[in-house]
């Protein structure tokens, strides 16, 4: 008895035309996704995206700044973490800054905006005041004319004020040194000395220029003299020696 034949359908054969199209299909993503790799690895290894810091220093765009590359430097080593607050915290901690802002212009470029304390006035030989009062001390000697402040740290704000004030009932006759213990006393200029005491500071410091307007014809008083003016109804008057 013939046995009965199952009919069965062939498999039909993927054309190799189709092989190849998918083939080169997986190897154009492969050789893209690589070149893609690629692209970024070269850009990581190249410096073209390492953070870029601009520098603004009382509101001067300069090309660069050693006082404060060395302190920021650390911070921006790596070109993925840059924190703008680090930045700004660790400017602040330069005994020159007076206020400090940070932003961030673009992906790998920062701005940084700095404002310096000014020089007003020297506190000793130890650092400076600035014309708001702020004591700062760099640690450094910088070339300044300023009047010489001799008075303590913890009154350096009262004593700059009352500075200010000695300094415009004198002017246009500068202040070179101003002494503050438990007394008042100024050295002008001229190399005159006024003796204020610790009271009516302001009424004594009138009095001298009223009566040195009458004495300054003569050389010894011009030149060497020293006002104490701490007496109710006048001054006493002597010499620097020579």
């Amino acid at each position: 008895m013939a046995k009965e034949r199952k009919n069965q359908l062939k498999k039909q054969k993927t054309p190799l035309l189709s092989v190849f199209k998918n083939l080169a299909r997986k190897l154009a993503y492969l050789l893209l996704a690589l070149s893609l790799f690629f692209v970024i690895y070269l850009i990581d290894r190249s410096n073209l995206l390492d953070p870029k810091i601009s520098w603004e220093i009382n509101n001067q765009l300069v090309a660069s700044s050693n006082r404060y590359e060395s302190l920021t430097n650390p911070l921006i080593k790596n070109k993925y973490l840059v924190n703008l607050n680090h930045i700004k915290e660790k400017v602040k901690e330069s005994p020159w800054v007076s206020n400090a802002e940070v932003q961030r212009i673009f992906w790998n470029q920062i701005k940084v905006s700095i404002q310096e304390h000014d020089i007003a006035m020297r506190w000793g030989l130890a650092g400076y005041i600035s014309s708001k009062g702020v004591l700062f001390k760099p640690n450094l000697t910088i070339s300044s004319d300023a009047p010489i402040g001799l008075f303590s740290e913890s009154n350096v704000l009262d004593s700059y004020f009352d500075f200010r004030q000695y300094q415009a009932i004198l002017d246009p006759v500068k202040i070179s040194i101003f002494k503050r213990t438990s007394i008042d006393e100024l050295t002008l200029e001229n190399n005159i000395k006024i003796i204020l005491g610790h009271q009516k500071q302001n009424e004594r410091l009138k009095i001298f220029i009223r009566s040195f307007e009458q004495l300054k014809k003569y050389e010894k008083i011009r030149t060497r003299g020293i006002f104490d003016m701490r007496y109710p109804n006048g001054f006493a008057l002597s010499y620097s020696p020579l």
